[in-house]
């Protein structure tokens, strides 16, 4: 998103924030010595301790419960369906 705006020719001179419920990773890309367990993973995926160690992204931890971005990923009941809609600003859409 960064660089699409950056191309757009908009600056961008805070951290995107990145909202994340793991708080493993979050300390995995805030702190980048080795981790034992993360050493199944392929060096390709560590671009995330590289943007955040330059500044480019902060990321945030938000429970589980309050991530409004599992409305696009899972089956959720509809009173949760309409809490995280509210919380991407998609009211009053179809007409509820």
């Amino acid at each position: 998103m960064r660089q699409l705006l950056q191309e757009l020719g908009f600056t961008v001179p805070s951290a995107l924030t990145l909202c994340m419920d793991n708080q493993s990773a979050i300390q995995v890309a805030k702190h980048p010595e080795h981790h034992g367990r993360m050493k199944h993973l392929d060096l390709r995926w560590f671009w995330l301790r590289d943007v955040v160690g330059k500044g480019d992204i902060s990321p945030t931890f938000v429970p589980t419960r309050d991530m409004p971005a599992d409305l696009l990923t899972k089956a959720l009941p509809q009173v949760k369906v309409q809490q995280f809609c509210q919380l991407l600003g998609l009211t009053g859409l179809g007409g509820s």
